[in-house]
């Protein structure tokens, strides 16, 4: 009996040592094939966002100096080069100016000589109208007419005169012929009485009278003829009168008509002599600004003191007047270059951290944020002509364009020594405006064909007791920056979400915590 319960007891203490070993055993290698893993909870909070860039050292004032234009360069400093205020930037040759000078002097004495030649031409021409001609005929057609109308009216007055005696005549004539007729009746009966004589008629009477009506008839076709002629003189002279004034009439539009066209030839001639003189006046300016370079001996000279930023022409080049000469002058400033997406995101005041070459990080503020188009330009760029011409509106080399470059610049930390386009990197760090209900780390979100998960740690009764399993969780994006997302989801603010493993992990693998 004894021996019976020492046997139960060895088997009991076997069992408990095999299930310490197994239990052991099980641990190691879960030691060796679980996953560790570490855990985080979502929180309430803001994105930040990481914005970088790289950037360069720029003066704190910039000055764009254009090159006298048709001028021969005969020295000009160099890029980098220290120059005092009074001393001289670019230096002309005398003897092309000299011959620019000349030319320009030739020039203006050729357009005023031309200025005056067409204020003649403006001038009136002398000429005699057409219309005093046609006047002078038309006043000789109408004197003709006068004259025939008066020989009408004598020819008129004749013809009726003659045409009265005449009518008077016939009336006697007819009273004769009828004393004749009494008087044959008598010699009839005296020839029947026989106391006329044989031989003896009245045929005196008779003939006497037929004569004068044969003179009265030739006279008067004599005066009608006249007459007729005098009719015809006046229709002939009318007719010139009439052709006359029609003469007189086409002159006179004639006139009109060259009256205008003088007019406006004078007035084209005026408008050219006063663009002529314009041209003039313009060249007279040009020649005046030739002279004035040569009164400064050729040169271009420093108003402050300043580094050459960029000389943009060789030494013997003719210049256009589009060459700039860069200088920087007032210390310098650090100005970071900005993506285009980036730039609602950076604001004056931010803080900055820079990085020049291989020194330490340095933090800077925003002073202010520009754009420019094309090349670099500092925080207070001017642009100036050395010849006094306003350069607004003019091209600067710039395309327009071109891409916009946006940038922000910041005054240079203390005690750190630069020069002129040196380069440093930068980076800051902004938070949203918004603040977001779940916010998780990048790490531990996930994908698939289907979604957007993350895994979060759970419990689960096994055999062997409380294990720890990957549980998928589906979440939605919101908004992401460089370390966190913002989510919408299922999750609990006790549950721990696996953001990172030593190992791969999916749905439903065994997990531990890393100790």
């Amino acid at each position: 009996m004894e021996r019976k319960k020492k046997l139960v007891i060895r088997l009991s203490c076997g069992f408990l040592a095999v299930m310490a070993v197994g239990t052991i055993v099980s641990r190691g290698a879960a030691s060796v094939l679980v996953a560790q893993v570490e855990t985080e909870k979502t929180g309430r909070g803001k994105l930040t966002y990481t914005y970088n860039g790289d950037g360069t050292v720029v003066p704190t004032k910039e000055d764009q100096i254009f090159l006298w234009p048709e001028q021969q360069v005969e020295w000009i400093a160099k890029q980098g080069d220290m120059v005092r205020a009074g001393e001289c930037l670019v230096q002309f040759r005398m003897e092309y100016l000299q011959q620019s000078i000349e030319k320009k002097q030739a020039e203006l004495t050729q357009l005023e000589l031309q200025a005056s030649q067409q204020e003649v031409s403006a001038r009136a021409q002398a000429r005699v109208p057409a219309v005093m001609g046609a006047g002078q005929t038309l006043a000789e057609a109408q004197q003709q007419l006068s004259l025939a109308q008066q020989k009408e009216a004598e020819a008129q007055a004749a013809y009726d005169e003659f045409t009265a005696t005449a009518s008077q005549s016939m009336n006697r004539s007819i009273g004769i012929s009828d004393t004749v007729k009494s008087g044959t009746q008598e010699e009839k009966e005296r020839e029947n009485s026989g106391e006329i004589r044989e031989g003896e008629s009245s045929a005196n009477g008779e003939g006497s009278a037929d004569g004068e009506s044969s003179v009265w008839l030739s006279r008067k076709q004599e005066l009608f003829s006249v007459l007729q002629e005098a009719h015809a003189g006046v229709e002939s002279a009318r007719q010139a009168v009439t052709q006359a004034q029609n003469s007189y009439e086409l002159a006179r539009q004639e006139d009109a008509a060259q009256d205008m066209n003088a007019a406006n030839a004078a007035e084209s001639a005026r408008l050219g002599a006063e663009a002529s003189w314009a041209q003039v006046e313009y060249t007279r300016k040009e020649l005046e600004r030739l002279r004035s370079y040569q009164a400064s001996e050729g040169k271009i000279c420093a108003d402050r003191d300043c580094t050459v930023l960029q000389a943009g022409v060789q030494i013997g080049a003719v210049t256009s007047g589009a060459e700039v000469l860069v200088t920087g002058s007032g210390g310098f400033m650090l100005k970071g270059l900005v993506k285009a997406k980036d730039k609602e995101k950076l604001k004056t005041g931010s803080e900055v951290s820079i990085q020049l070459g291989a020194g330490k990080k340095r933090m800077v503020k925003i002073e202010s944020i520009g754009m420019e188009a094309g090349g670099s330009a500092g925080s207070g760029e001017e642009i100036t002509s050395q010849d006094g011409t306003d350069r607004a509106g003019e091209d600067t080399g710039i395309n327009a364009s071109s891409a916009q470059q946006y940038f922000w610049l910041a005054s240079v930390p203390e005690n750190i020594e630069v020069q002129n386009s040196d380069g440093f990197t930068w980076e800051i760090e902004t938070p949203s405006e918004k603040e977001y209900e779940q916010i998780i780390p990048l790490s531990a979100l996930r994908e698939d064909v289907n979604d957007t998960y993350c895994l979060v740690l759970s419990e689960e009764e096994q055999m062997l007791g409380t294990v720890q399993i990957a549980k998928k969780v589906p979440v939605t994006v919101i908004e992401k920056d460089a370390k966190s997302a913002a989510v919408t989801s299922a999750l609990l603010p006790e549950d721990r979400i696996i953001v990172s493993s030593e190992k791969y992990v999916s749905e439903g693998n065994r997990i531990r915590l890393k100790e």
